[in-house]
């Protein structure tokens, strides 16, 4: 269900490259056959798990489980190191039992091997750090087991005073670490998970595995400042340019308004392992924006992530050109789209014919009032950006309308709309003369707006109280939320001004929408599990929902849900999620105070 393209991995083995078991090539030889673990998603650690099983050099923790997620002891760490030594010499991976602890054996046989040195750890009941772990694993093998494949001296967070620094090092450079970012970072006093330590095993035993990367140079500072620079592509003009670290950056939220460039076809694309950008030439009457008011220069947005992924121009692959805001916004080098600056401005030509296109300037109706709502914070702006927008614009009555609004008016208020497409073309100047418009046009000038406020902005689709919907997303205090003004502008024969929908999270938004982004409250698939779940005590908004959608995908026609707990109601935006739940043409229902149940009837096709 949720197709949103992962931009970066937190995990230690960022950028692996996944190749299917046959492909892996051999170094050791298989002592078993492999084994499908329960708990093990088909992820990227599930052919290293399925190795390191079917190498001897890990178990799993239960008859069909391995617990990908659970940390490692030092004496874990150790029995592990020398288990592959052994294994790497020829032996059969039998790790000695001797002792009054089941580890003492390994600990003998790391000393004697000089993987380990006598008092080097204070415990071996401890969870083992990613430092302790390397250095044990940089010692296990002969030394042209770690021949270079890489060169680098230097990470974000290792130093010579770091422990293990050395064994740290020969691992990154052997191709065996990659780090958790695109500079290599190693948090070499975290934890580290089983499913991770899998493919620092399967690296060490499977040269082929190995990675050759080059970790990109880490900026002292990725706050992402607001400018007043312009952007001149062929001629026509785009605000919105961003500084990090003294170099310029377009997001790409920017070039893809409509609203700037309405028949220009921009197709901007995250590949899996790639940003790519395409601006077609232009042709014909091109309608933009007069040079309008500059946005606020030197305001912070934000901390940004350098993205893993590089910048794909004209074929070739530019890394360290993208950046993020949140796991979302991506921000292109322009200096890597080839953008080239004059006067503090910059120039980015699409391959236009100056012959085949005439620019058509209009009014900046949506940049006008926005010097006059700029706040002294940001929630503040994005409130006043709301509010004027609800109070400005009303939902297109051709479209729906108050019970109580005549025939008459509604073609009156039509009437009012075509007069300001015969004299705009963009459709926020056509919104904002005429004062109508529907939910795409309100979020596309909440999105322009807040742009040319300095504040990250994107718009949302999905469905909205059954119906297709659009809304947006602002990136307010390091964190993204959710405004609707839409569902805060209610169809009603008298001015309305709500904030339910006004800076929220998707805890409230999922009450009645619905969207396929990976915040998304409820997860990817069905599970007839739901289906047992005690639909007379309900005691959480999570629950609430997987009843809801379980009764759906049983056919009930007649149904009550009763909440026990304050906070429980979950909302009927959820029964759109799932293919499962949406084999109904008439659903209805809402809360029974004479019962305290939620009631609900659906018929079904």
């Amino acid at each position: 269900m949720k197709r949103r393209i992962i931009l970066s991995c937190t995990c230690l083995v960022l950028t692996l490259s996944l190749l299917p078991s046959a492909a892996l090539g051999a170094s050791l030889s298989p002592v078993r056959d492999p084994v499908a673990f329960s708990d093990v998603a088909q992820d990227w650690s599930q052919p290293y798990i399925s190795q390191c099983y079917a190498l001897g050099l890990m178990s799993g923790t239960g008859a069909d489980t391995f617990s990908p997620s659970g940390t490692l002891s030092v004496a874990e760490a150790v029995t592990v190191a020398v288990r592959l030594a052994d294994l790497y010499g020829g032996g059969g991976g039998v790790v000695s039992q001797e002792g009054d602890n089941w580890y003492d054996g390994a600990v003998a046989q790391a000393t004697q091997l000089g993987i380990l040195s006598q008092g080097q750890f204070d415990s071996y009941t401890r969870p083992a750090t990613r430092a302790e772990l390397a250095g044990l694993l940089g010692r296990a093998l002969p030394e042209d087991a770690y021949t270079a494949i890489n060169t680098i001296t230097t990470l974000p967070d290792v130093n010579s005073a770091t422990p293990y620094s050395q064994e740290i090092f020969r691992l990154y450079n052997a191709g065996v670490l990659t780090g958790s970012d695109a500079y290599g970072t190693f948090h070499p006093q975290q934890s580290i998970t089983r499913a991770e330590l899998a493919a620092i095993l399967c690296r060490l035993a499977l040269p082929d595995t190995r990675v050759s990367f080059t970790p990109a140079p880490k900026p002292a500072d990725t706050t992402v400042y607001t400018t007043g620079r312009k952007l001149y592509i062929d001629g026509a003009l785009a605000y919105g340019i961003v500084e990090i670290n003294g170099a310029y950056y377009i997001p790409t939220e920017v070039l893809s308004d409509r609203n700037l460039f309405p028949n220009w076809k921009v197709e901007f694309q995250e590949a899996e392992d790639y940003y790519s950008l395409d601006l077609d030439p232009f042709y014909g009457e091109v309608h933009v924006n007069g040079d309008w008011s500059t946005p606020p220069a030197g305001q912070v947005m934000g901390k940004a992530e350098l993205s893993s992924k590089p910048l794909r121009v004209d074929k070739e692959d530019i890394p360290g050109s993208v950046y993020t805001l949140g796991g979302r916004y991506p921000m292109l080098s322009l200096s890597a789209l080839g953008a080239v600056e004059q006067g503090g401005n910059f120039y980015l030509s699409a391959g236009s014919d100056p012959t085949q296109y005439t620019l058509v300037v209009e009014d900046d109706l949506a940049g006008g009032p926005v010097p006059t709502l700029l706040r002294d914070t940001t929630r503040e702006t994005v409130t006043a950006i709301h509010d004027y927008l609800v109070n400005t614009l009303t939902y297109s009555p051709w479209v729906s309308a108050p019970s109580s609004m005549s025939g008459a008016a509604r073609e009156a208020a039509y009437a009012v709309y075509e007069q300001a497409t015969q004299k705009y073309s963009l459709e926020n100047n056509i919104s904002l003369s005429s004062k109508y418009g529907i939910c795409q046009n309100y979020a596309e000038l909440f999105q322009t707006m807040c742009t040319r406020a300095g504040i990250p902005c994107i718009i949302v689709t999905g469905v909205g109280s059954g119906d297709s919907h659009a809304w947006n997303m602002v990136y307010v205090d390091g964190q993204w939320l959710y405004v609707d003004c839409t569902f805060d502008d209610p169809i009603s024969s008298t001015p309305v001004l709500d904030h339910d929908y006004c800076l929220v999270g998707p805890d409230v938004m999922v009450l009645r929408h619905y969207w396929d982004g990976d915040d998304y409250p409820m997860p990817d698939t069905y599970d007839p599990a739901w289906e047992s779940l005690d639909t007379n005590n309900i005691t959480s908004a999570d629950m609430f929902r997987k009843c809801l959608v379980a009764q759906l995908a049983q056919h009930k026609t007649s149904f009550s849900l009763r909440v026990t707990a304050s906070g429980a109601y979950g909302g009927t935006g959820c029964i759109y999620a799932y293919p499962e739940s949406q084999h109904w043409f008439y659903f209805s229902g809402g809360y029974n105070r004479s019962t305290s149940t939620y009631d609900y009837k659906v018929q079904y096709w």
